[in-house]
């Protein structure tokens, strides 16, 4: 029985590579986002900015919000959700408009899509972009997002941006995380990304926008097979030219974030969600063969075997992040994911919530 189950873990962690090669040409297969005509005026913009206790990155935000190389009106809407430290300070230091979100928030409501929605209804722009408060915007890249739009002809797109890590840990984490997610990309299950949402006004208006989803976790998953649902043209694109982001400020907030997101992502993948779970598990099962080895069921090589079957899976994405050499860790990355998934999943169930901006969601 032992050994049998030595056996399946050698079996699962050589499912890496090819599964890792499917993650990769799922990624590779997403539209880059080109600029279409620099030299065209651009209709009215609207920037919004769910903020919750973030001063901090608004710093680095603001700044590239304010100088933006965007030839039409546009506007930036700060939309303060009960912060309690200097964010109120920082958007006026900028001179950023801010919506104080006073009322306590009903129990049919997160967060996050309440605030959002909240700034939608004070804007004027004929299209709306929600973005977060830890991204960071190069000068022409929302241009570019907005031209890519009017130019194909599409009522709205998302873009996944450069990921920035605060240590090893956070970049090995979020590379196994996103590899995972593409490991099980499938257009019936329409994504969207919360870091940047770019959406024609009437269109969002039209949906019901976050107000329709606005008591899921995941509202930008929602959001966006809401908008698929419907017939709108929507596109997500690979929009690392455009914008960075810095997801998480530490480990812990990061586990938790990780627990938000892998219990509730695998939801709206449906089957597909088995692709994700096993190559994640693939990942892992070199920790298991180690005691294999030790205790004589599973020939020595096995362990390197495996091992370097995990990382060249892994590799692709730790390279485009910038640290290669942190695949070699890949199967410690990957059981970061696997218990922070199946503690959201667990505190779900048990109906506690995981603990995210001083709420439970």
């Amino acid at each position: 029985m032992i050994l049998a189950v030595y056996r399946r873990s050698v079996i699962l962690s050589l499912l890496a590579v090819p599964l890792g090669m499917l993650a990769e040409r799922n990624f590779r297969r997403l539209p880059r986002i080109t600029s279409q005509d620099p030299s065209a005026n651009l209709p009215s913009l609207s920037i919004i900015i769910p903020a919750r206790d973030e001063a901090k990155n608004l710093h680095t935000l603001l700044p590239s919000l304010v100088s933006l190389d965007y030839p039409g009106d546009y506007e930036i809407l700060l939309v303060d959700d009960h912060s309690t430290d200097s964010t109120p300070q920082v958007a006026a230091s900028y001179g950023v408009q801010r919506i104080s979100l006073d009322q306590v928030l009903s129990r049919d409501w997160k967060g996050k899509p309440f605030a959002c929605h909240q700034g939608a209804l004070n804007t004027r722009g004929q299209w709306l972009l929600f973005t977060d408060a830890d991204t960071v915007h190069t000068p022409s890249g929302i241009r570019t997002a907005v031209e890519y739009a009017q130019q194909n002809n599409l009522d709205g797109l998302s873009l996944f941006l450069k990921h920035e890590a605060t240590s090893w840990l956070d970049s090995l984490a979020l590379d196994t995380a996103f590899a995972g997610l593409f490991a099980s990309w499938h257009a019936s299950k329409f994504i969207l990304n919360g870091q940047f949402i770019l959406i024609r006004r009437n269109v969002y208006f039209d949906c019901g926008g976050f107000e329709s989803v606005r008591s899921e976790v995941l509202e930008d998953v929602a959001l966006g097979n809401l908008v698929k649902s419907r017939g709108f043209r929507f596109q997500i694109m690979n929009g690392g030219t455009v914008a960075r982001v810095r997801m998480y400020p530490n480990s812990g907030n990061m586990f938790h974030g990780l627990s938000r997101l892998g219990s509730g992502i695998l939801g709206w993948q449906g089957i597909w969600a088995g692709l994700t779970a096993l190559y994640i598990t693939s990942l892992v099962s070199p920790l298991l063969c180690i005691p294999g080895v030790i205790s004589g069921k599973l020939k020595w090589s096995w362990l390197p075997i495996t091992w370097i079957s995990a990382s060249l899976s892994l590799l692709p994405w730790t390279r485009r992040s910038g640290n290669a050499k942190i695949a070699l860790l890949a199967p410690l990355g990957a059981l970061f994911i696997l218990v922070s998934a199946l503690f959201g999943l667990l505190n779900r169930l048990l109906g506690k919530g995981i603990p995210w901006k001083g709420r439970r969601v």
